[in-house]
């Protein structure tokens, strides 16, 4: 049982999404690479009966692999607005979404092999091409996705530690004393896009209050210059001197704020401007 439970932990523990379409072209084009490898060096399924143009061959089924995988991030991901759950992202359907990838990669190698090899389609062989690719995919991919996560959650866990140790020393000398719609930057804890809008989250004589106004992050990062609002993540403007503690996991940071109940998070992309 013991065992059992902390599988559900780790699938539950959340995974480092792509930020960028750099970031996914990498990873793909290093997946491409492997396979392309993998197949020329162990020659499994059949492979070690080719004549000639092995490596192409070879080569062939990892570009198949990438054009899988690409169309579905163009349909599956775009089409169905999967990209915006990234953000709660976990290993576990990380390693979901892995499957719809090899699904239809090993549609896209079926393609170009049954043509090649035979001049037709046979489509009794298909579930042979869907094993052989899990068979290949699965397990290294899975092992991969681990250890990119773990290695992260431990590299951001380092980080939160060395600014929560530092922030008592710090000397903060931003001004504190410019207002945002009337509000008093000392009182707002964060403020969050909402495409045109933004909610202000602040307290008040009343307690805890947010508020909602038209504008951008970028407007206001301008308008409130010098002040201790920093940009942390595409979405969010926090202030730094209402951070109580930092904590890091695989997505980067997590910021806890006095008289706030919402957690904040920490883009991986803002972490070394974050620590300056």
């Amino acid at each position: 049982m013991k065992y059992f439970t902390r599988v559900v932990q780790l699938f539950r523990k959340p995974f480092p999404d792509e930020e960028n379409w750099n970031s996914y072209f990498r990873t793909l084009t290093i997946l491409t690479l492997f396979i392309t490898f993998f197949l020329y060096v162990f020659q499994p399924f059949g492979i070690s009966t080719l004549e000639s143009d092995l490596f192409l061959i070879c080569l062939g089924f990892g570009s198949m692999t990438f054009a899988g995988a690409m169309v579905y991030e163009l349909s599956v991901v775009q089409l169905l607005k999967l990209s915006g759950l990234k953000s709660n992202w976990t290993f576990g359907k990380w390693i979901v979404n892995m499957v719809g990838i090899m699904i239809l990669s090993a549609s896209s190698n079926f393609i170009f092999a049954l043509p090649g090899f035979f001049g037709y389609i046979q489509w009794e062989l298909f579930p042979d091409m869907m094993y052989s690719t899990f068979m290949i995919g699965i397990i290294p991919v899975t092992v991969l996705g681990a250890i990119t996560m773990m290695t992260r959650e431990k590299k951001f866990q380092k980080i939160a530690e060395e600014i929560n140790q530092q922030k008592a020393a710090r000397d903060d000398h931003t001004t504190t004393d410019i207002t945002l719609f009337t509000i008093p930057i000392r009182q707002i804890r964060y403020i969050e896009a909402l495409q045109n809008y933004v909610k202000i989250g602040h307290i008040n004589a009343d307690g805890w209050n947010v508020q909602t106004e038209r504008a951008t992050l970028k407007n206001i990062l301008e308008e409130v210059k010098g002040s201790p609002m920093v940009k942390c993540h595409r979405s969010f403007l926090v202030n730094r001197n209402a951070i109580i503690s930092t904590n890091g996991n695989a997505q980067g940071l997590l910021l806890t704020l006095s008289d706030c109940e919402k957690i904040i998070p920490v883009a991986r992309s803002y972490v070394d401007s974050f620590r300056s």
